[in-house]
């Protein structure tokens, strides 16, 4: 009885071994193909514009092109005056020196007897002493000097007479034609369009030299140079002042009042 019943145990351990050991594998051999799922393709977000954002930027756009245009016209026009003041400035030298130099021949032709009458009178006091004969040579040496620097002006040299003059200020401190040099550094300061040292240079002779023949001119070229600075209330009180005169300064004086107030 017992032996049937092993039978069948043993059969069924066989059955169970061989289905364990079998091994799992496709028809014909080959591994199945790997199944890869694609991404759905979500199209780009193109930004919406709205027509009225563009319209408001147009408007801002056209606005700034406007406020440039401007801009650019008052720079021009600012540059068509300021070249037109630097043509009237060079005029206004060049007539000056022109009047400067006619005074100057002048003046040697109406004082040559008394040169001449100065230094026969140097001669004569040399047996008593050396005194004027000193001086003579001193004023001689110190015209010259300031002659080559005025030269070098007229002769369009700027630098050169610029340093030639400041050369004569510092050398003759207390000399006769000091004034002449502050007034024409500070005509060469304003064609140079260095305000400040112009008016630093019109205003020694004011301050310095009021009885000095040159102080009515720059008076004038004060005046020119406060308004220049934007000092309006200053440049109409210094050109009243030299429209008051009866001379040359006075006239243009009135001119520039009456163009600019």
């Amino acid at each position: 009885m017992f032996a049937p019943v092993g039978f069948i145990f043993f059969g069924l351990l066989i059955s169970c071994s061989v289905f364990a050991a079998a091994p799992v594998s496709e028809i014909g051999g080959q591994t199945p193909p790997s199944v890869s799922v694609a991404a759905p393709q979500v199209p780009p977000i193109e930004p919406k514009v709205l027509s009225g954002d563009v319209h408001y930027q147009v408007q801002i756009l056209q606005d700034e092109v406007r406020t440039l245009r401007g801009m650019l016209e008052e720079l021009n026009n600012e540059v068509r005056l300021l070249k037109k003041r630097q043509m009237d400035d060079y005029m206004d030298l060049d007539r000056r020196l022109s009047t400067s130099s006619v005074g100057q021949a002048g003046s040697s032709l109406k004082g040559g007897g008394a040169v001449q009458a100065a230094s026969g009178k140097a001669v004569e006091s040399s047996s008593t002493g050396t005194t004027s004969q000193v001086t003579s040579s001193a004023s001689g040496a110190e015209a010259d000097h300031y002659n080559n620097a005025y030269a070098q002006l007229k002769a369009g040299k700027v630098a050169a007479a610029v340093a030639q003059f400041k050369t004569h200020i510092s050398k003759y401190p207390t000399g006769k034609y000091v004034a002449n040099s502050h007034y024409w550094l500070g005509e060469i300061y304003v064609l140079q369009n260095k305000l400040e040292l112009a008016r630093q240079s019109f205003a020694t002779v004011l301050e310095s030299y009021p009885a000095h023949r040159k102080a009515s001119d720059s008076t004038y070229k004060l005046g020119q140079v406060y308004f220049m600075q934007g000092n309006k209330a200053k440049a109409k009180e210094l050109l009243e002042k030299a429209a008051a005169g009866n001379d040359n300064a006075a006239r243009l004086a009135r001119s520039y009042l009456t163009e600019n107030f």
